[in-house]
């Protein structure tokens, strides 16, 4: 494949809950094609922070907090591991306390990836319809350290674990 754009015939994502400090063992059956996944967006925000100076032009400007969130819209929910999700939300504990959520872009080792082990599912909105129409549910998920996250460059992996 050659580079500059990519379509998602060729990324990957892959989703499952675990419990705290356990990492996920098996993806097999927990991929965007188990879930029928037909959107997907991870989004990261870096604030800035500023400070009045004194005897000074202009003012301090800083790095703030980094936030990674994400959506993702479900179509299939009796698939093997669909629960991990709708449990994570509504249980969050024990093998529910976080979900992994990780994939990347392409399939070359030089695409962008991820592998972001805390995350946790905020938002379940599932949209019914009638005999012609395919239910979804729209999913919302939060990295709750993104303190910990960090990008390297020789893999072109984003990470927090």
């Amino acid at each position: 494949m050659a580079a500059g754009t990519l379509t998602g015939r060729y990324c990957n994502l892959w989703l499952a809950a675990h419990a705290a400090g356990t990492p996920v063992a098996d993806y097999s059956s927990k991929d965007h094609a188990t879930f029928a996944v037909s959107n997907f967006s991870l989004t990261m925000d870096r604030g800035t922070v500023e400070q009045e100076l004194i005897g000074q032009v202009g003012n301090f400007f800083t790095q703030g907090a980094l936030s990674i969130d994400g959506s993702l819209t479900q179509c299939r929910f009796g698939a093997s591991g669909n629960s991990d999700l709708l449990s994570n939300m509504v249980d969050g504990t024990g093998n529910y306390a976080y979900v992994t959520v990780s994939g990347q872009v392409g399939d070359n080792a030089d695409d962008l990836k991820w592998y972001l082990t805390s995350c946790q599912i905020t938002g379940y909105d599932i949209t019914l319809g009638d005999a012609d129409t395919i239910t979804e549910a729209n999913i919302d998920f939060v990295v709750l350290d993104p303190f910990n996250v960090t990008y390297d460059a020789s893999s072109y992996c984003i990470s927090d674990a």
